[in-house]
């Protein structure tokens, strides 16, 4: 079984805020502090199977508790085979970061300046444009079947 404590404690290190906030950086009086946006998500999984003699793990019932009459025959014959069968297992962890832009620090103030991101705004600017054409081609269709 994993540490769960060493576990929380790397994992607690690894999203601190460090990750949001890079090293400060001064430069002719003015001190410009870089941040980012940090996105962070994992998951897990499982499995099941059969016990050794055919039986379903889930039918087994509590320890020390007779299973049917079937189960008995199954256990004792050997026909269902001796073996459990079954799998699982999974795990999966992802981050993603973006720089969202800067604090400017110098002579006129504090400031927060974003981060332009060019392939957002062109982006936007495709789903407009098709936006715009299928509204003129509707409105065209329509026009059409006035007539």
């Amino acid at each position: 079984m994993p540490d769960l404590n060493r576990i929380s404690e790397a994992l607690t290190g690894a999203f601190g805020v460090r990750q949001v906030y890079g090293e400060p950086i001064e430069r002719e009086g003015t001190l410009v502090i870089p941040a980012a946006r940090v996105a962070t998500g994992g998951g897990s999984g499982g499995g099941g199977g059969s016990e050794p003699g055919g039986r379903h793990a889930t039918d087994s019932g509590a320890e020390g508790e007779a299973g049917t009459a079937a189960d008995a025959d199954t256990e004792s014959d050997g026909e269902a085979g001796t073996l459990g069968e079954g799998g699982g297992g999974g795990f999966g962890f992802g981050r993603r970061a973006e720089p969202a832009g800067a604090i400017v620090v110098d002579d006129q103030g504090v400031r927060w300046v974003p981060a332009v991101d060019v392939n957002r705004i062109v982006l936007g600017g495709q789903i407009a444009f098709v936006l715009a054409a299928a509204v003129v081609a509707w409105a065209v269709t329509r026009r059409r079947r006035r007539r």
